[in-house]
């Protein structure tokens, strides 16, 4: 049996090494250590007089380091990572010129009366374009380096994102199903229908459709990767038009404008989480309830606001653990990162949840 990728990523040493950011201090550590070494080894010894020749080495490796680094945390997530592809370029290249500047005027002019290499007296002797090109093929190495590693980072975050939605999506199908089709819930409905066909029988066909889309809803659309947002909204009636099949004073309204949300699109039910959290935490057999909920776009953000009446006595056997809204949570940082806002008030009377999703 083939491993899960998502397993695999967790389980390799490797890869967590490079990705992980408990591991960050000790990659800098290795990077640093390496580049150190790389230098000990290949350094001309005896190039310079005196300390001028420690100098030498210390300068060219604190050069690649600084060249490294800035590609690897300010170049390439600034630029490359948003589509700037033209600002990188010439960012690197400009980098790489001042590099060059700062290597070429230490050498030549500088430390000029240190030399003592026949070798690197020759290589000053050179045109300056071609010391220039010499040293940035010395630079290009450590320059591609530090673009893989990131490029390789994004791409082993990414699949590591990827697994864990599509675990998450898994969860939150399973979940969906256990607590949307229940068979309770189906039964009441059906026997609420068989009841009001001898007492309403065009009020027990209404229920009939209205149960009829919301099944239809849930096997089809929700297996859909995004579905529209005045679909989800159209879903959200028939589910609290059945719900209120089921309770006596229970009122509710869904407000929006067709205009405003016209063409949306999102994950699908993300809404319904908010919107089961609120008719679970709102039941009360003692007084009339109520569920309000309030959807609008504003500069390219979508708002969804529920509000719920709160129970005048609250039932002790209700369990308020809020894991709907910790899974809820959860996806949508996997689906959106850090572009939505999931903010909850409670009030004495009132029980409001506040979903904000960059569009």
């Amino acid at each position: 049996m083939d491993e899960n990728p998502y397993i695999f990523l967790k389980n390799n040493l490797f890869l967590q090494f490079l990705i992980a950011d408990r591991y960050r201090i000790y990659r800098h550590i290795t990077a640093c250590v390496s580049l150190l070494l790389f230098f000990l080894i290949t350094k001309e010894w005896g190039a310079y007089k005196g300390f001028v020749d420690h100098l030498d080495w210390i300068e060219r490796c604190m050069i690649i380091t600084l060249a490294f680094y800035l590609n690897l945390y300010v170049l390439i997530p600034r630029f490359l990572f948003r589509g700037k592809f033209v600002t990188y370029v010439f960012s690197l290249v400009g980098v790489l010129l001042i590099c060059q500047v700062i290597t070429y005027y230490l050498n030549t002019v500088v430390w000029r009366e240190y030399v003592i290499s026949e070798d690197l007296k020759k290589a000053m002797a050179l045109p300056i374009p071609t010391l220039f090109i010499f040293s940035l093929l010395s630079l290009l190495p450590f320059i591609m380096l530090s673009t893989l590693i990131k490029i390789f980072q994004l791409w082993i975050k990414n699949t590591e994102k990827m697994q864990e939605l599509e675990q998450q999506a898994t969860k939150s199908e399973l979940q969906a199903l256990r607590s949307q089709i229940q068979p309770h819930f189906l039964f009441n409905m059906l026997n609420s229908i068989n009841t009001l066909l001898y007492i309403d029988p065009e009020k027990a066909s209404y229920t009939l459709t209205k149960l009829s889309d919301f099944l239809r809803h849930l096997l089809y659309q929700s297996h859909e990767e995004r579905v529209f947002l005045s679909s989800e909204l159209r879903f959200l009636s028939d589910f609290l038009s059945l719900e209120a099949m089921r309770r006596d004073d229970f009122t509710y309204e869904i407000t929006y404008n067709e205009k405003n949300i016209q063409g949306i699109q999102l994950p699908p039910n993300i809404l319904l989480i908010l919107t089961e959290n609120a008719v679970k935490h709102s039941i009360d057999t003692l007084a009339p309830t109520y569920i309000y909920m309030k959807c609008e776009q504003k500069e390219g953000w979508l708002h969804f606001s529920v509000y719920n009446s709160v129970p005048l006595q609250p039932n002790p056997q209700q369990k308020f653990s809020g894991i709907g809204l910790t899974n809820l949570r959860r996806r949508l940082e996997l689906l959106y990162d850090d572009r939505f806002k999931l903010l909850q008030e409670a009030l004495p009377q009132e029980y409001i949840v506040t979903l904000v999703l960059q569009l």
